[in-house]
């Protein structure tokens, strides 16, 4: 199994957080799992080597050959008993509305194939990345089509963008008085901005983020105990923390942490 992580040049990185490419050849003996939890970054994907499963709601298919995970506060398992390959894009939260002119909370929890966003502009898209023989030409590729869609931005959606990301380095422990500070709009307007950028109250966003932070910190402080973790996450105990790892990984923490998923921890 092989997985590469690549950043981006300077003029899309604010709405795209890494690249990865990710290729194994799996069999019914050594089968490939992988449990996804909730995550405020939605995804674009490219099975460039068609093999994956996804399970949702207890039904096990295939997932969709090209297209966007969108940011989700569910659970669900990928798997692979046969060989895969997949082109990815990690996309900055609040990157759908820009980029597909959607709001952020009509696409919650879906999986969406790229020709319902973009028509034939997303079919030319999938047979482009689908044509590419390395995983530069697929970044050279798709890195073009974000930059075609993007303008300038106006500075009240850069304010917006300014305060998820200070909402993230912060691990979501930040009040809201300290997040309207800088806007010149009530308390709900930026609520309802927040939920169509991300998909996500920024109360509700705070949870996932914290949740994400407290699988980094554990992988990056192994010898932490779960109460430890919990605080050093900025949960007010153990009993918060695993509430939100119940709720958005379907698993208490022993349980998350006794698989290694320490390959698509999110840096």
């Amino acid at each position: 199994m092989e997985y590469e992580k690549i950043y981006p040049k300077s003029s899309i990185r604010h709405l795209v957080h890494f690249f990865w490419n990710f290729e194994g050849d799996f069999t019914e003996t050594s089968l490939y799992s992988h449990s996804s939890v909730a995550c405020v970054y939605p995804k674009l994907a490219f099975q460039y080597i068609p093999g994956m499963m996804i399970m949702e709601n207890g039904e096990s298919k295939k997932l969709f050959v090209s297209g966007v995970q969108s940011q989700t506060n569910a659970y669900y398992e990928l798997s692979s008993s046969k060989k895969a390959g997949i082109f990815g894009v990690y996309l900055q939260p609040y990157a759908i509305p820009i980029l597909f002119n959607i709001p952020a909370d009509e696409m919650t929890n879906q999986n969406i194939e790229i020709t319902e966003l973009c028509g034939k502009e997303g079919l030319f898209l999938e047979e482009q990345i689908l044509n590419c023989r390395s995983t530069q030409e697929r970044i050279e590729t798709i890195t073009y089509f974000i930059e075609k869609r993007v303008s300038d931005l106006p500075f009240n959606l850069q304010m917006m963008m300014n305060a998820i990301h200070h909402l993230i380095m912060n691990n979501g422990n930040i009040k809201m008085p300290e997040l309207l500070a800088d806007h010149f709009l009530s308390q709900r307007q930026f609520e309802r901005n927040f939920k169509t950028l991300t998909g996500f109250s920024p109360k509700y966003f705070s949870r996932i983020i914290r949740f994400e932070k407290s699988i980094t910190a554990a992988y990056h402080n192994q010898q932490l105990s779960l109460t430890e973790l919990a605080l050093h996450s900025g949960y007010f105990d153990q009993a918060h923390m695993i509430r939100d790892f119940r709720e958005f990984s379907g698993k208490k923490p022993s349980a998350y942490f006794s698989q290694d998923q320490s390959l698509f921890v999110i840096e």
